[in-house]
């Protein structure tokens, strides 16, 4: 909860070099949270994060007196928005075009897992062999099928300053109707 409100600078009113302010942990210790799990692939309107990271900053501000920023965090991914996490991806002899594709690979497969109306994700908890291997063909006709969005995915997670939106919601369209 602190590393994330510090990663938006919001804290820093309590903040003495890297230390917070005994008030900062104190309120920590007692602020309501929700079971949360962020899912790798987000769209518009899904919740970031398991607190109210303003209601937090609003109660520090009453209970020190300290005027805290103006700044306020969104708590949902914005109208439009899209986000992907992913685990480090590395094999040995990478190279940054391997990197890319690793990384399109990924993506895809999230949204692929959160918007193919034809995936029982319960296959993965059961663990059986034939179910997983059934899935991952599925994926393969899917980036079959949609190989020139994948290319392009590619190319422009090579260039971040172009940005991927448009490809990953024709994707997720794509993934809704794909049979």
């Amino acid at each position: 909860m602190i590393e994330t409100m510090a990663a938006y600078k919001v804290l820093t009113p309590w903040q003495r070099g890297e230390d917070f302010d005994d008030a900062v942990f104190k309120i920590a210790a007692n602020f309501p949270i929700r079971e949360f799990w962020s899912p790798n692939y987000m769209i518009e309107g899904d919740v970031l994060f398991g607190f109210d990271p303003n209601a937090f900053v609003q109660q520090l501000v009453s209970e020190t007196g300290i005027v805290g920023p103006v700044k306020t965090i969104p708590t949902t991914m914005g109208e439009g928005g899209r986000a992907w996490s992913s685990g480090p991806i590395q094999a040995m002899n990478d190279t940054p075009e391997r990197r890319e594709e690793r990384q399109a690979r990924e993506v895809l497969w999230q949204i692929f897992k959160r918007f193919s109306r034809h995936l029982d994700l319960s296959i993965f908890n059961r663990g059986q062999e034939s179910s997983v291997h059934i899935a991952a063909l599925m994926f393969a006709d899917f980036l079959l099928d949609n190989i020139e969005l994948v290319r392009k995915l590619e190319d422009e997670l090579k260039n971040p300053k172009v940005g991927c939106s448009d490809v990953m919601k024709e994707l997720e369209q794509r993934a809704q109707r794909w049979a």
